[in-house]
């Protein structure tokens, strides 16, 4: 009998079912079989199954278990299980079964029933008071009685004893809850797992309760029993802390004790709390002390204990109070009496590591700040921090320009000739927006700066029109450039060059500097690899005289230098100066580079995703956006491509669909082509229907390449145009790979155009209306249409179609398809003989049915499993990348981050080993869809509805669950 046959018989038994069907189809079977009253058939199995440790089943969820959804077959499986010695659950929200008199009744006949069995010689029965125990909420119902509820609770006392009194995990707070505080606390003499749960159905019943009336009647409760609070305590009443105090708490007990206190202060009253807290400590801070010095108040210090130590100045805890402070991740609620503390003890300010002051500069009473400049500028000298140089510029950019005079003249500060306060003078003073602070930044050049922060302090005295004798100018007749020959004055007093250019300092790197000499260049190289931010004036200048395609050449190679370093990212100030010196030869490079590293070296590739987002061009932006949908990248990865792509959108003042939309270069191509000159030739790059290139000269001839150089002295210009032409073709064929992933996007979510940008984007666009000729586009209400040899727009039968202004485009999908117009499309498409650039007509048109959606999720329309190695391939090819590990190990859910339409697709199912197994079965259980365009108040995206899902998104998603049964079913059909 094959598994086909097995599937779809009533005949076959339920142990042959089960080697063929996944459990979840299985349990649905049981439960079709319990229904038709074949009780007895279905619980002999069921019992089996739930004996057995190995079976699947008990693998399942509950939510997965059709009994937890339904009382009465509920009902009909505890009868075949109970009475036997087997537990059976409930759903988890306590609705099923139903708590009535009838249930309870039923159940305790079904638990006697159980417990009137002899042994079992297996020993299958053995616990079967523990399993009632864990049943025993089903004898609670509502209007049930004191007396019946003492009666039951002697029964589950005596059910513990005879299983040994090994079980402190009894399901009877229902049953507490019915009672009233007088009988809980008689019951909580009992001790034991009574006493603990009876604490946690009183505290949940008196939580609103001020104290010290909420846990009034404890008090004499743990005066008979302090060591009931040791193991078992109410952490939620400050006083019975201090009772188990005062009871003989030796030293580690009076530590645990802190422990609990502190743990809950910010969540008590302070004028109850306080009191309490003072106490303790006066009559024993050495626990206190113990607490502080551990881990714990990273986590639980609060601002209120804080206030109470500086307010009594405890000897034995102020001395660790700006210590605690400064380790919690949330300093907010602190700044106000970080404020006192620092107004009252200036010399706090040196105790707080910089790494720390820097942040906490922006958050500091500024009045008081300004009274501690003197401090923070003894700080400024012994720093090398440029944080701390930066947080105390923004401090000073609020005073006027007489108060910063003031506080330099005060202090000295242009007197000292420490190099981290020449920088800080520097930078304070850059920032500063008024334009009073002239005359310091005059007296600041007069201190002997560094050749970089003379040339930046230069450059701001300059702009606010200062004469600054011996400046750097621009010369008449030198095309808005200083003159090279005061600027190789101005460097040859330099000696000093960084140990970082090393690398690069190469005869053939300094060579693409010409016509600076080689001083000149390794000056360059040493202020770049100095700069902290913004690069110094000096080096624009100095690179004004390289000519443009010898700075193009001199990035590249500075780039390829530090691809051959392994990105050494100690080397990476080198790509500053690809940024803005560079076409888009460099591009490739750099991709290369974040494919090789995007595993295994995660941190360069993401310097390397920078830097291509940093290059600005439309190339390298649509080469990020490629490797942002790679599998082979890791999620940082990933996110950097993300983070360069926002903000180049940001730039440019696009959402990020629009910055997708404008990623496709055209290169120049549109018209009669790209332009290329060497001296006096000029040669015209055309796109041809296979989109190669042709190389068209001044007379009409037509070539394949560049024609070889004639005259050596057009050397530069033929390399120039020969780079130009090798970077265009590689780029059109890596724009034309990416519209597949692209428009299969677009496709996929509805994407749609305003016929205006859509003619724009692909109609008049040199590249995609080649590419887009096999793509059928529809009105979205009206016609569909293709775009002809000759880039008019014909409809199936070759009709001419029209576009109106005001309409919308969009690609036509079959779910949306009219009677016939598929086949007419396939016939079209056969006749012109066109090969598809996305498989439209064959893509899937179901929608789901109204039941196959719960929870703002869809799910397939019946159990689907499939073998691990199978689903991998399919993944693969959609495009999904693996979710996070979680236990087992396993991961449980797959993600598909469509980033331009900013939607972000779940797929959730079963385990899925993170090492290959390939005959690990996984059962798909749901998608769900994100709108990742912002997040909630709770920070995360918001699910989208079932009606916010776009129709073909739906229809896409009912393919891949058709396809991955196809696949399921053909891997069965192999066994």
């Amino acid at each position: 009998m094959t598994s086909s046959t097995l599937e779809h018989t009533d005949q076959a038994t339920l142990e042959e079912l089960s080697a063929s069907l996944p459990p979840a189809e299985l349990v649905q079977v049981l439960a079709s079989r319990m229904r038709a009253g074949r009780h007895d058939e279905v619980g002999a199995f069921t019992r089996k199954a739930f004996d057995d440790y190995s079976n699947p089943i008990r693998a399942l969820g509950n939510f997965d278990l059709p009994w937890t959804h339904d009382h009465d077959l509920w009902l009909a499986f505890a009868r075949q299980t109970i009475p036997f010695g087997r537990r059976i659950d409930g759903s988890l929200d306590g609705d099923i079964p139903r708590h009535s008199p009838e249930l309870a009744a039923e159940f305790e006949q079904m638990a006697r029933a159980s417990l009137a069995r002899p042994p079992a010689p297996d020993g299958d029965n053995d616990y079967r008071e523990i399993r009632i125990l864990d049943m025993f909420g089903w004898l609670w119902y509502p209007g049930i009685s004191r007396e019946r509820v003492m009666q039951l609770l002697d029964w589950a006392a005596e059910l513990n004893v005879q299983s040994g009194a090994r079980y402190d995990r009894v399901d009877w707070k229902l049953l507490l809850g019915s009672l009233d505080d007088q009988d809980l606390m008689e019951l909580a003499e009992r001790g034991g797992a009574l006493y603990a749960d009876i604490r946690d159905v009183y505290m949940k019943r008196h939580r609103d309760v001020p104290h010290p009336q909420r846990c009034a009647p404890w008090y004499d409760f743990y005066r008979r029993h302090p060591d009931w609070f040791d193991d078992k305590p109410i952490n939620e009443d400050p006083g019975l802390i201090a009772l188990r105090w005062d009871l003989g708490a030796d030293a580690q007990r009076r530590l645990e004790l802190v422990n609990l206190l502190l743990g809950r202060a910010d969540r008590e009253p302070a004028d109850y709390f306080i009191p309490i807290f003072d106490r303790l400590v006066r009559e024993d801070a050495a626990p206190f002390v113990a607490w502080i010095e551990g881990w714990q108040p990273k986590y639980h210090f609060d601002a209120v204990v804080a206030r109470q130590i500086w307010k009594a100045r405890y000897p034995e805890l102020l001395p660790h109070l700006l210590r605690c402070i400064l380790q919690v991740s949330r300093i907010e609620p602190f700044i106000g009496l970080l404020n006192q503390m620092l107004a009252e003890q200036p010399d706090y300010l040196r105790e707080i590591p910089t790494v720390r002051l820097a942040p906490l500069l922006a958050q500091l009473d500024p009045a008081m700040l300004h009274a501690r400049l003197p401090l923070l500028g003894e700080l400024l000298a012994a720093s090398s921090s440029r944080a701390l140089r930066e947080a105390v510029a923004r401090f000073m950019q609020g005073l006027d320009a007489q108060a910063v005079g003031a506080a330099f003249e005060s202090n000295a500060w242009l007197q000292r000739r420490e190099k981290a306060m020449q920088l800080a003078c520097r930078d304070i003073l850059l920032a500063h927006p008024d334009p009073g602070v002239a005359p310091l930044l005059q007296a600041l050049l007069r201190t002997g700066l560094d050749l970089g922060s003379e040339s930046m302090v230069e450059g701001r005295l300059l702009a606010l029109g200062v004469p600054v004798p011996g400046a750097l100018t621009v010369a008449q007749g030198e095309g808005g450039r200083v003159p090279l020959d005061a600027l190789e004055a101005r460097v040859a007093r330099f000696k000093r060059f960084s140990s970082s250019i090393k690398a690069y300092d190469q005869p053939e790197t300094l060579a693409l500097f010409a016509p600076l000499s080689g001083h000149a260049a390794r000056t360059v190289l040493h202020l770049v690899s100095t700069a902290e931010e913004e690069l110094p004036p000096l080096v624009e200048q100095l690179l004004a005289h390289v000519p443009a395609e010898s700075r193009a050449q001199l990035s590249l190679h500075l780039v390829n230098a530090w691809v051959a370093l392994e990105g050494e990212p100690k080397a990476r100030w080198a790509l500053r100066l690809a940024t803005g010196h560079v076409d888009d030869r460099l591009v490739q490079t750099l991709v290369a580079a974040v494919k090789a590293w995007g595993w295994s070296k995660k941190l360069r590739a993401i310097i390397a995703v920078e830097q291509l987002g940093a290059l600005d061009t439309l190339y390298a932006l649509s080469q990020v956006q490629t490797l942002s949908t790679s599998r082979k990248l890791k999620d940082l990865v990933i996110e950097a491509t993300h983070d360069a792509l926002k903000a180049a959108a940001q730039r440019r003042g696009l959402s990020l669909m629009e910055l997708y939309d404008e990623l496709t270069p055209d290169f120049g191509l549109g018209g009669e082509g790209l332009v290329l000159e060497v001296g006096p030739q000029r040669y015209r790059l055309q796109l041809q229907g296979d989109l190669s290139l042709r190389v068209v000269g001044d007379k009409g001839k037509a070539s394949k390449t560049l024609p070889a150089l004639k005259d050596e002295s057009l050397r530069l210009q033929w390399n120039a145009a020969q780079a130009e032409f090798k970077t265009v073709a590689a780029g059109v064929k890596a724009i034309a790979k990416q519209q597949v992933p692209r428009l299969g996007t677009a496709f996929m979510t509805g994407q749609r155009w305003s016929v205006p940008r859509w003619r724009r984007l692909f109609l008049l666009h040199p590249l995609l209306r080649i590419v887009g000729r096999s793509l059928i586009w529809r009105l979205e209400q009206g016609a569909s249409f293709r775009i002809a040899e000759d880039f008019s727009l014909l409809d199936a039968t070759d009709d001419a179609v029209e576009l109106p202004d005001d309409a919308q485009v969009l690609l036509w999908h079959p779910v949306d398809a009219a009677a016939g117009e598929v086949e007419a499309w396939r016939t079209c498409l056969a006749d012109y003989e066109l090969q598809p650039l996305i498989d439209q007509l064959n893509a899937g048109a179901q929608l789901p049915e109204a039941g196959q959606w719960k929870n703002h999720a869809l799910h397939p329309a019946g159990p689907l499993q499939i073998r691990q190695g199978a689903l991998s391939g399919l993944l693969a090819k959609w495009n999904y990348r693996p979710g996070p590990v979680g236990d087992g190990p396993g991961i449980y859910e797959h993600k598909l981050d469509l980033a331009g339409p900013q939607l972000y697709i779940e797929l959730h199912h079963g385990r899925y080993l993170p090492f290959m197994d390939l005959d690990n079965r996984v059962d798909i259980t749901h998608a769900v869809v994100y709108d990742s365009s912002h997040r909630g108040e709770d920070g995360r995206w918001p699910r989208l509805q079932p009606q916010q899902w776009p129709r073909a998104l739906q229809a896409t998603l009912m393919a891949q669950f058709a396809a991955i049964a196809a696949k399921s079913a053909s891997t069965k059909e192999s066994d």
